[in-house]
């Protein structure tokens, strides 16, 4: 019997690491050498404490929240069915598989270099085996390659999104550049969506500045943690 797309956790081993540290620092102030130092104690509980929270709510973001919010992004984009959407980051597929489910006459592409540091088994051929599972492989095409210097010719998309990727970038510079490569492979009168937790004031500026004059941050959206802003812009037709 057919299985179910899986997704994967983003950022595993930050949320492993607060798995394992939180309960650590909470077991270890108990030690007894601790005990005079009690204003020491209770901070290491406290920060034991916070990182188990995070780690939970890092998990349930990745298994919950992230669906909702991503199926709330592709809904307010109205496609209407026939357009060309790149995903930009796409990792296994969450958001671009959303995409593709409201493209009967389209098509919805997904970029990405597939590093598993930003999420669990982030690979290509797991994205193509969700697609399979999801019953969409036909309206998908999966292509390896740095959103910094995409693949693409000038004007290829009608829509462009993106989840939790463009800041994973080391440098300012970096993300820069990745901004002004959506702005160029989007079409005139194209649309993008870009759903991240830090830098979006910085993404909004960017596509400003190349052809999106309108381009402006949503949010706070509270359904994943951190919390996260989508940054939306429409092309000039010009």
């Amino acid at each position: 019997m057919p299985g179910k797309p899986q997704f994967g956790i983003d950022a595993p081993a930050l949320v492993l690491g607060f798995a394992i540290g939180g309960p650590a620092l909470i077991a270890l102030s108990f030690a007894g050498f601790l005990a005079p130092a009690q204003p020491l104690v209770w901070t290491m509980r406290y920060t034991g404490a916070i990182l188990i929270a995070e780690a939970v709510l890092m998990t349930l973001s990745s298994l919950y929240g992230k669906r909702t919010q991503l199926r709330r992004m592709i809904t307010s984009l109205a496609l209407r069915g026939d357009e060309h959407v790149l995903d930009v980051g796409c990792g296994r597929g969450m958001l671009l598989l959303e995409a593709a489910r409201h493209l009967p006459r389209g098509r919805a592409t997904g970029l990405d270099l597939w590093s598993t540091r930003d999420q669990s088994g982030n690979a290509a051929d797991a994205t193509t085996r969700n697609a399979a599972l999801a019953g969409l492989a036909e309206r998908v095409q999966i292509d390896t390659g740095d959103m910094r210097r995409m693949p693409y010719p000038d004007a290829s998309f009608d829509v462009i999104v993106s989840s939790l990727a463009i800041h994973n970038l080391p440098t300012q510079t970096d993300r820069e550049q990745a901004v002004r490569e959506i702005a160029r492979v989007l079409k005139p009168g194209g649309r993008v969506a870009l759903l991240d937790f830090r830098h979006t004031a910085d993404y909004a500026h960017t596509l400003r500045a190349n052809g999106l004059a309108d381009a402006r941050r949503d949010g706070p959206g509270f359904l994943m943690f951190p919390w996260t802003w989508v940054v939306r812009g429409h092309k000039g037709e010009g």
